[in-house]
């Protein structure tokens, strides 16, 4: 049985309603008040943990979670805590076990599925195992707050993530058909069209898709290398096909395509690093405070 609050509940009530204000350090001194005469209320270390949520302090946020978890295991809202600052402390892997827990003790838990599908689309990349959390979550609550949150910001990050695997096909290829044209085109504007207009089609796609995602724009893709391969290979192959319908050799033909090839690549392997490194953690006002 999870241990109560005894003689402190109204000062445990008092700080949920701080935190819920979002008047997080009333509310964190407190609970560490009340704690200071009863270390072991469960409950108090719960709510202590989602109040330094709030005010930032997340790597102690993680040693309340725990010390709730210590006195009851079974405490779903202190492993979604712990999984929340765990997150905002970007520990993806150990985020995503205490996540993994708290939908094992509740599997109706709206916010535990939320959490749960933002670790699964940010550790393991898995979509369809992301969208099969969130219609879930989506089916217990239609109106939860972290599961609609999730569910927009997947369909910013699937627009932007086609639009930037796009630039990476069009934009290098346009480059070195640019520059090629200007190599070789010596008058014979038959030949020279043939980098003309792959290069004009390549920036009208990029202009035109850009426009189309532009309120994605701040969103940072979710490539993953095999995007990243097929967008660099598509690149290569324009930019040969119309190197060659140009100069009809193959060496040109080749230099064009490795060469698009390889920009492309660099900026996809730039990309990839960054969107592993860089943290998107969700929003803590949309999880609520029990």
């Amino acid at each position: 049985m999870e241990p109560q609050s005894g003689n402190g509940d109204e000062a445990v009530a008092r700080a949920r309603e701080l935190v819920r204000a979002e008047q997080f350090g009333p509310a964190i001194e407190l609970l560490r008040e009340h704690l200071g005469a009863h270390p072991d209320d469960g409950i108090a270390w719960r709510r202590l943990a989602g109040a330094l949520i709030g005010f930032g302090e997340h790597a102690a946020a993680v040693d309340a979670a725990g010390r709730a978890i210590e006195i009851n295991p079974e405490d779903v809202a202190a492993y979604r805590y712990r999984a929340l600052a765990l997150l905002m402390l970007n520990r993806d892997g150990d985020s995503y076990a205490d996540a993994k827990r708290a939908v094992e003790l509740a599997p109706d838990d709206h916010e535990a599925l939320s959490l749960l599908a933002r670790n699964v689309v940010e550790v393991d990349r898995d979509v369809a195992r992301f969208k099969e959390l969130i219609q879930r979550a989506l089916t217990v609550n239609p109106d939860s707050a972290p599961a609609r949150h999730l569910a927009r910001q997947y369909r910013k990050l699937h627009r932007r993530t086609l639009t930037v695997a796009m630039h990476l096909a069009t934009l290098p290829a346009a480059i070195v058909l640019l520059f090629g044209w200007f190599a070789v085109d010596t008058g014979r504007s038959m030949d020279a069209r043939w980098m003309v207009w792959p290069c004009l089609v390549a920036l009208a796609a990029t202009l035109v898709r850009g426009v189309f995602t532009w309120s994605a724009r701040g969103v940072l893709p979710m490539l993953t290398l095999p995007q990243a391969s097929a967008a660099a290979s598509a690149a290569g192959i324009v930019a040969a096909g119309a190197g060659y319908g140009a100069t009809r050799g193959v060496p040109a033909a080749a230099v064009l395509g490795l060469t698009a090839v390889a920009i492309s690549g660099v900026f996809g392997l730039l990309l990839l690093l960054r969107s592993r490194r860089t943290a998107q953690p969700p929003v803590r006002r949309i999880y609520d405070w029990p």
